[in-house]
């Protein structure tokens, strides 16, 4: 039987350019937490597809063919006349909390803006997708990306990965709403809830949630664990976990990416979301974590 899922995200690709404490260049690879996702699903195995954006120049290059490196279709990236959005990550020389990597949207060299987002997205899913099962991963909160959601007419599930608080800290209560009031999947870390809370006018995580329908709910707190929030023989329920010790950290990027792309995965092929589907996705997500963060790079490997 030919599996029918599809993964898909949508908006502007990004490279990563990672420097150490010296600001010397020391890799370029495709980045952005959606896209980390993404790639990460294709090479779980997934059927992924980026419908997107990017510039006319070398960094384009460097996010399209990271991408098709691991399978990801990207037939459906439009080329524009901009710079392709960069994400300057910062490496210190020393041994590695959580959130000592410095992410910068300006070139430590040059000093000038590296982000430039799209208005011109493609608006609609391709057609040879609708008959699809589709999975859409977000990572921001833009008016173009909420109208693709707006134009979804097949079978879909809405899965947000909400880690940076740029991406939303601009926006209303009641915009905001539209994006998680279609949501089903969604993963915070500690950096953002304090905002999101204060706009959604909640105290906690299990208020937040009962705001809206999601199937699952996760905040991530390094290497304290995740605390999952879901609905159990129609009781919401909260459940924590602490992983074993952390191996020492190279680099920090992507290990959220790692974490969400295999609890998607695992959700998106479960019937139910359980306590018993908790623990054991804890366990294969936290593996992918810990595995990025013994390397540079925020992209998980073969």
């Amino acid at each position: 039987m030919i599996n029918s899922k599809v993964f898909i995200s949508h908006g502007d690709l990004i490279v990563d350019k990672i420097y150490d404490a010296d600001l010397h260049l020391i890799k370029q690879d495709g980045g952005g937490c959606n896209w980390n996702d993404l790639y990460n699903l294709s090479m779980m195995g997934e059927t992924c597809y980026a419908i997107g954006s990017v510039g006319n120049d070398a960094e384009a290059n460097i996010a399209l063919q990271s991408l098709r490196n691991s399978g990801v279709n990207v037939d459906y990236v439009i080329t524009e006349n901009k710079h392709t959005n960069v994400m300057n990550i910062i490496i210190p020389n020393k041994t590695l909390k959580d959130n000592d990597v410095i992410h910068s949207w300006y070139s430590p060299i040059t000093l000038e803006y590296t982000m430039s987002f799209s208005k011109n997205l493609p608006s609609r899913l391709p057609e040879k997708l609708e008959s699809k099962e589709i999975y859409v991963i977000l990572d921001k909160f833009l008016p173009v990306n909420l109208a693709f959601l707006k134009n979804l007419t097949c079978k879909h599930k809405i899965c947000l990965d909400v880690g940076h608080i740029r991406f939303f800290e601009h926006f209303t209560k009641q915009y905001l709403s539209s994006f998680f009031e279609m949501a089903n999947f969604i993963q915070l870390n500690e950096s953002v809830t304090d905002l999101l809370f204060e706009r959604f006018e909640v105290n906690d995580l299990l208020s937040f949630f009962n705001l809206f329908s999601f199937d699952l709910l996760i905040l991530t707190k390094g290497k304290k664990g995740a605390t999952y929030v879901f609905r159990e023989n129609g009781e919401t329920k909260t459940v924590a976990l602490s992983p074993p010790v952390i191996s020492p950290i190279v680099d920090s990027s992507g290990a959220g990416d790692a974490f969400f792309s295999k609890t998607l995965r695992e959700y998106a092929y479960t019937k139910v979301v359980d306590t018993a589907f908790v623990t054991q996705t804890f366990e294969l997500a936290n593996k992918a974590s810990r595995d990025v963060l013994l390397q540079v790079g925020s992209r998980i490997k073969k």
